[in-house]
């Protein structure tokens, strides 16, 4: 049986399944109009096509290789096909996964791994493999099919994403990126167990008008140290904008919140901040809020906060305000 109809063969088994029912999925295939040789041929994965066996060196022959494995590989298709398959061989760039793609092949199992191996360049890069078994018509295995997708650039993105810092380099708490983790996480949990928390966000009154870049950086640094005195040692504090600060509360009810973000306007009201050429006296507005129920995501809360505390300045400054359904968004 050709290797394409094979293949669409087991399409059809598939849709099959998840129809319930074969007519309606004869019916279903019947309607398509397309060549599958063409989804397969100009799919951008790269798939290749081997026997089942043997599966003892030189391994399984390759039947058949779309433009994407000739592209990816850096080999024509003619040079692949009636040739063996590396994939059962060891190699020192399959990162030890010799035995689960041997064990894929032995026991006909649908299997997912990722790994890394050079390119025709000899530049390392990462696939998503994806090893398919295809059988005929009398549900034997046959072949199967290796999609290689190349996901170079999701692996790079999320090394990144590690590297990255995950303080504030200035006050030494959460950055936004940190905290909106924190957040996801505590919405989450919020969810499956209903354990409220609320949220302040903390803005610094008239901060530009503080002379002196370094002023600025060193009222930031004190400030920061602040939170400790007030606030728990399971609470989350962050530094979200340039002066401003959020605050997760954890197991606090909005009155509980509201108390503390009043304490804490308080020691900030009553504190001198050392610069440069002497000290100075600062303000902050405070908005408070709780998560909801109806809530649909973590920002909410926050924004809800964002909204208190920007109506805090506008009644003034060097206040707290507790969200109202009735705030102006």
């Amino acid at each position: 049986m050709p290797v394409l109809q094979i293949i669409q063969q087991n399409l059809f088994s598939a849709a099959r399944v998840k129809s319930g029912s074969t007519q309606e999925a004869e019916n279903t295939m019947s309607e398509l109009s397309f060549n599958f040789k063409d989804i397969v041929q100009q799919s951008q994965d790269a798939i290749c096509v081997t026997r089942a066996f043997p599966l003892k060196a030189p391994g399984p022959e390759i039947v058949y290789v779309n433009d994407s494995y000739s592209r990816q590989h850096g080999v024509s298709a003619e040079d692949c096909i009636g040739k063996n398959s590396l994939l059962l061989q060891t190699t020192e760039h399959n990162g030890g996964y010799n035995e689960k793609i041997r064990q894929a092949f032995e026991y006909g199992q649908a299997t997912q791994l990722i790994l890394n191996r050079p390119n025709k360049m000899g530049e390392e890069y990462w696939v998503e493999l994806n090893i398919q078994p295809l059988k005929n018509n009398q549900n034997e295995i046959t072949h199967f099919a290796v999609i290689e997708r190349d996901i170079s650039e999701r692996i790079q993105l999320q090394r990144m994403l590690d590297e990255s810092p995950r303080t504030d380099s200035l006050t030494g708490l959460l950055n936004r990126r940190s905290f909106d983790e924190v957040m996801s996480r505590e919405f989450a949990l919020f969810s499956r167990t209903h354990n409220e928390y609320s949220i302040l966000v903390v803005d610094i009154d008239k901060f530009k008008s503080i002379e002196k870049v370094q002023n600025r950086d060193q009222v930031l640094k004190e400030l920061a140290s602040t939170f400790e005195v007030i606030f728990r040692s399971y609470d989350q504090v962050a530094r979200i904008g340039e002066d401003q600060f959020c605050i997760l509360l954890r197991q606090t009810t909005l009155e509980q919140a509201f108390i503390s973000g009043i304490r804490f306007r308080q020691m900030v009201q009553k504190r001198s901040f050392a610069v440069k050429n002497g000290s100075i006296s600062i303000s902050v507005s405070i908005g408070v809020s709780q998560v909801l129920p109806a809530d649909c995501g973590q920002t909410d809360a926050i924004q809800r906060a964002d909204l208190a505390m920007k109506q805090a300045k506008q009644n003034g400054r060097d206040q707290v305000q507790l969200y109202r359904e009735e705030l102006p968004a």
